[in-house]
């Protein structure tokens, strides 16, 4: 038997599958980020700690290990067992490949943090992305700290009311508005989770107020989404990316988030009207294994996809449903029926059609 690793670290999370040569699940790990800029040395220990236990990689040889890997993280995996060759595979092409796409493109990731990628030949672009210090404009972190804010000025009487003032308490463990200043500094000198991270989890504290009528929430959800696609529209156009570039969404955001995408996706198509928007089936993490699969056997179908779910159940990924929550009885002005499609194309009312891109060739060519 063959060992060989996939691994995506983001900024909240960090995912990691072992499988054989035959793609067959040997070990799955999913623990928190080993990111200098979103998590502090102790946490990176341990989560570290975790990955090489919890995939039972000492003593292995391991073909190779691809994926978005800290430094950190290869010096430990290549002290506990013997790695033939690492290969680093940024976020663009993990994500392009979780959608089908293994040519050209255009990635949207939108988790903890945000950026823009897009592919042309052997060029690539960037934009956003500078990281919650800075600017990360649309992500997680943009979403949850604007929420805090709402709620912090909402209990001074300075800023509208809205729900969050009460959800955002309860959601670390609080008891509703009265202890909002508690909750807030509650994120600092956790064990356990960044402040950073404490911040972007508040995300789908977001969501739920949305979809409960909070005109703050699905404001912050709204401009997060136009933000996001902005940069998507300045990165075509300042490039000169051609019209048929798909777009590929990734990342937590994404997930039951009408609001945000439908904002995305009016703020793509209103100067780009031919674009596709391609919706993923899988996490990024399994990226890995599309493009190796693809590149041995020279073909990447839908039986392929539900292959690879069918090992990896916990990494499918379905634009419409959030992570642990079904959200098909969502209820607000931007519905859920817009994610029922592969391929969104504009107008964002007419009718969608579904493809899932199969080739190098297919991938930056329109289909149907």
């Amino acid at each position: 038997m063959k060992y060989y690793l996939s691994i995506d670290g983001g900024g909240t999370k960090t995912a990691a599958v072992l499988y054989d040569e035959n793609f067959q699940r040997l070990a799955v790990c999913v623990t928190g980020s080993v990111r200098a800029n979103t998590t502090d040395d102790a946490l990176i220990r341990k989560h570290i700690h975790t990955l090489i236990e919890t995939l039972r990689l000492p003593g292995l040889t391991v073909e190779e290990c691809v994926g978005v890997c800290d430094g950190r993280l290869t010096d430990a995996i290549k002290s506990v067992c013997a790695v033939k060759r690492f290969k680093t595979a940024g976020e663009l092409e993990l994500g392009l490949a979780a959608a089908g796409i293994f040519g050209d493109g255009v990635l949207a990731l939108c988790g903890t943090g945000a950026t823009v990628f897009a592919r042309l030949g052997e060029k690539t672009f960037v934009a956003g992305g500078y990281g919650a210090a800075v600017a990360d404009e649309g992500s997680g972190y943009y979403v949850g700290r604007a929420a805090l804010i709402a709620a912090i000025r909402d209990s001074e009487n300075r800023g509208a009311s809205t729900a969050l003032t009460d959800l955002l308490p309860l959601h670390f463990g609080y008891h509703g508005r009265e202890e909002l200043r508690r909750a807030v500094f509650s994120i600092y000198g956790r064990a356990d989770r960044s402040p950073a991270a404490c911040v972007a989890g508040c995300a789908p504290v977001v969501v739920k107020a949305a979809e409960q009528g909070d005109d703050a929430a699905a404001a912050i959800l709204t401009e997060a989404g136009r933000l996001l696609g902005e940069q998507t529209r300045y990165l075509i156009e300042a490039n000169g990316l051609p019209d048929e570039l798909p777009i590929a969404l990734s990342g937590s955001m994404w997930r039951g988030n009408p609001i945000l995408f439908d904002a995305f996706r009016e703020a793509v198509f209103a100067r780009r009207p031919a674009r596709r928007i391609v919706l993923p089936k899988m996490e990024p993490v399994l990226g890995v294994l599309a493009r190796k699969m693809y590149e041995t056997e020279r073909q990447f179908t839908e039986k392929s996809v539900q292959r690879l779910l069918a090992e990896f159940p916990e990494f499918a990924f379905d634009i419409h449903l959030h992570k642990n929550r079904d959200l098909s009885s969502f209820s607000s002005k931007n519905p859920v029926v817009g994610f029922q499609s592969s391929v969104v194309r504009n107008p964002p009312d007419g009718p969608m059609k579904t493809s899932f891109l199969t080739t190098a060739a297919q991938s930056a060519a329109a289909d149907d």
